[in-house]
């Protein structure tokens, strides 16, 4: 009889709460409490499109943070077919090294839809990655990100720490180490073959003209200084640079945790880029500014009448400088919203800047030609500001 008040069964839960009756219910619905709080919490992050602002990963970063304390088991990364700045790789990667528990990372995908290098170097730094079969890494090139990189950043210092960390989850894999340089810093083509179904290895040295016979190019260099590729779901797995392919989440998430996947409960966000749509706002709020500048410029020195008398003319002097007044409070407004947008997203200023006209012989950089425009936009508006209020105050 004493384990009919120790129920291991939804059926005689519920048995027991018929027998028992209110009492019953308040047992049976705190079992079914303790049960829900002791389900294992994974966090799932689906990061959609490209990473490609720095306020992305700031906001997956967040996510990352005290995994522990807010009761999540790890998180899984589930990645889109896309690109990854090389800059925000290094953050991004960074900040998967210090959660405090586990971060796995999925890459989906389809055919005609690629990963790109850094998600599939982020996959290899993680805890345990996994592919969609049907997902493969491809690139050619740095990709439309490259450009928006801060002007200031140490290339060289997050080549290193990225190289670095890379060949230690290699390592950890049981890889060949020699792909975090083939990844990262080719100096000569990566290949690899197959040896038997589901083996492959690396191939060393030069490659002699009709040897090539059944050769895999991995990662090579190219012209530009930068790099293209091609890995599979398949050769990744073989290579032990990830764990496996799977079609699921689900799936991912009970591999992951192993013995530990009962009673799984996700908690699932997402995260994506609004990056190109953040720009355009920007640089309509900056070419409003202007405008609303210009155009209270003209109002300030539109001209007036004294035909009707002097005080129907200082009336319209005083009439003319609050309108000017309302129009420069739009412009800074304008501004204002901008400066706000761009110090959360630093790429608006490493877009080229909507400016009236290049300075004749000089090359700026992207951030000069942004902060002459927004100068000249700040002091232009301050003083038609004062001008318009002296007017109001009846100074000629």
């Amino acid at each position: 009889m004493a384990g009919a008040f120790c129920p291991n069964s939804i059926r005689a839960k519920w048995l027991a709460l018929f027998l028992l009756g209110p009492v019953g219910f308040l047992l049976v619905g705190s079992s079914l409490g303790l049960e829900r709080d002791r389900a294992t919490q994974i966090l799932h992050i689906r990061v959609l499109g490209d990473v490609d602002s720095a306020a992305m990963v700031r906001e997956l970063a967040r996510h990352l943070d005290d995994l522990a304390g807010r009761g999540f088991s790890g998180a899984l990364l589930e990645f889109e077919p896309g690109r990854v700045r090389d800059d925000l790789a290094w953050s991004l990667g960074a900040a998967m090294d210090d959660a405090d528990r586990p971060v796995w990372v999925w890459l989906t995908g389809s055919a005609g839809k690629p990963t790109g290098p850094a998600q599939f170097e982020l996959a290899v730094r993680a805890e345990a990655a996994w592919m969609d079969p049907r997902a493969s890494v491809a690139w050619e090139g740095p990709g439309p990100g490259a450009a928006l990189m801060p002007e200031e950043l140490d290339s060289g210092r997050m080549t290193r720490e990225r190289y670095s960390s890379l060949w230690v989850a290699l390592e950890r894999r049981g890889a060949s180490t020699r792909i975090a340089e083939g990844l990262l810093r080719p100096s000569a083509p990566l290949r690899a073959r197959w040896v038997v179904d589901g083996e492959c290895e690396l191939v060393e040295g030069p490659v002699e003209p009709g040897q090539d016979a059944g050769l895999m190019t991995l990662v090579e260099p190219i012209a530009d200084g930068g790099t293209r590729g091609e890995i599979s779901a398949r050769v990744a797995v073989a290579l032990r640079l990830i764990d496996g392919t799977e079609r699921s989440a689900r799936n991912v998430m009970r591999r992951a945790m192993g013995d530990a996947a009962r009673g799984l409960r996700p908690i699932r966000v997402r995260v994506e880029s609004e990056l190109r749509d953040t720009i355009d706002r920007a640089h309509g709020l900056l070419r409003q500014a202007r405008a609303e500048e210009a155009l209270a410029g003209d109002t300030l020195r539109k001209r007036i009448d004294r035909d009707k008398g002097e005080a129907a003319y200082e009336r319209a002097v005083r009439e003319r400088a609050a309108e000017t007044l309302r129009i420069v409070e739009r412009g800074e407004s304008a501004l204002k919203s901008f400066e706000a947008i761009a110090a959360e997203h630093p790429e608006v200023l490493r877009t080229r800047a909507p400016v009236q006209a290049d300075l004749p012989g000089v090359e700026e950089t992207a951030a000069r030609a942004w902060a002459r425009e927004i100068e000249y936009v700040r002091r232009s508006l301050a003083g038609l500001r004062a001008d318009a209020m002296a007017q109001a105050q009846g100074s000629p």
